[in-house]
């Protein structure tokens, strides 16, 4: 309720994220009381365990331990269970908290463009997928907050300690925002003549680049054989197509997927973010000519590097889109909802650079 504060009013987002959170948190608990921790996702188990692994073993001073034993939201919540907090409320807490924030920053870079805060915007950075995953002891939100910021921050010092953190919850992750920073600086350098050619090329050879940095990190951490990574192969560019229409469980057999498909559709279409977002990005990434078209591009190359290091393994779901939504939601809006301004004729050069407040 305090981040729902502003200087003059309450914010209705805020207000009803803090009361559908509440409800829903209540429902799943008195649901499946402590089977809880297997809802959705099994992860809330492993977070929960290494909460119990400081307990008994205390901390280990180490970077290696620091990112498997996810210190950085594990810390939090053993601090704040020495307090009394149940552990696994502790992480559904901590993951409310990071969807406020993402709310307010989306909010705040669309309010910068000049753009009136609707309650239907939040659809596209911090709709029905958010809350649901709000709900879960698991670190996602946290994640997608701190590459949220990397991405349409202001300040370039958080904008570094967000990519920290980022390394140390998921380094992967940090590595594709590093390829669409570094991509970002060449196209700011270099204006290519035919841009809607040159993303095709960077995104395939992002997702490619994905693949291959995969087989060579299962070499250099595990010591595995040195394998051709599947990027050439269709069922790799269909996993690809997939995420951008919120089908993956499409990539599956019923051995992994136990609900029927029209179920799955079904759920899709409540959450609804899943393949609105991803489509309308990708619409306002080739069709309008607006600002933040590098931020765009450097958007999209860091997803499809990303999917082509998950596209070697057999995970496939929403939530791996999740650290990438909430900044192409923010972007499409801008592009659909100032598409219309006519008195703003940008060159490439000059994209992808939030105006500040004097």
């Amino acid at each position: 309720m305090l981040i729902a504060r502003n200087s003059r009013a309450f914010n209705t987002y805020q207000i009803l994220l803090a009361v559908v959170w509440t409800l829903a948190v209540i429902a799943i608990r008195f649901k499946y009381g402590i089977d809880q921790v297997t809802f959705y996702s099994n992860d809330q188990v492993t977070q929960l365990w290494l909460v119990e692994k400081i307990v008994r073993h205390g901390f280990s001073y180490s970077p290696n331990a620091a990112i498997s034993d996810r210190y950085l939201v594990v810390i939090p919540v053993r601090l704040l269970n020495l307090f009394g907090f149940d552990a696994l409320l502790a992480f559904k807490f901590l993951q409310a908290i990071s969807l406020s924030y993402i709310y307010k920053l989306c909010s705040d870079f669309l309010a910068r463009e000049g753009i009136t805060i609707k309650l239907w915007h939040a659809i596209f950075f911090a709709g029905p997928l958010f809350i649901f995953l709000s709900t879960i002891g698991l670190r996602d939100l946290e994640i997608a907050l701190f590459a949220t910021y990397f991405f349409i921050g202001r300040s370039t010092a958080l904008k570094l300690f967000s990519l920290v953190a980022t390394l140390l919850l998921r380094p992967h992750l940090a590595l594709a925002l590093i390829v669409g920073w570094v991509i970002a600086k060449y196209l700011h350098k270099f204006q290519p003549k035919r841009l809607n050619v040159a993303i095709v090329g960077l995104v395939v050879g992002a997702f490619t680049l994905g693949g291959y940095g995969y087989s060579a990190g299962n070499f250099l951490k595990y010591r595995n054989d040195l394998l051709t990574p599947r990027v050439f192969e269709q069922v790799a560019w269909w996993r690809f197509f997939s995420n951008l229409v919120g089908l993956q469980f499409l990539t599956f057999t019923d051995l992994v997927v136990k609900m029927p498909a029209s179920q799955l559709i079904a759920l899709r279409l409540f959450f609804v973010d899943t393949f609105a977002i991803p489509l309308l990005f990708v619409f306002t990434l080739f069709a309008t000519s607006s600002k933040f078209s590098v931020m765009r591009i450097q958007v999209f190359v860091s997803f499809a590097f990303f999917l082509g290091l998950v596209a070697q393994t057999n995970f496939n779901s929403s939530r791996q889109n999740l650290p990438f939504l909430s900044a192409m939601g923010v972007l499409g809006l801008v592009g659909i909802l100032k598409s219309r301004n006519t008195d703003y004729e940008p060159r490439l050069s000059d994209v992808g650079r939030v105006k500040s407040n004097s």
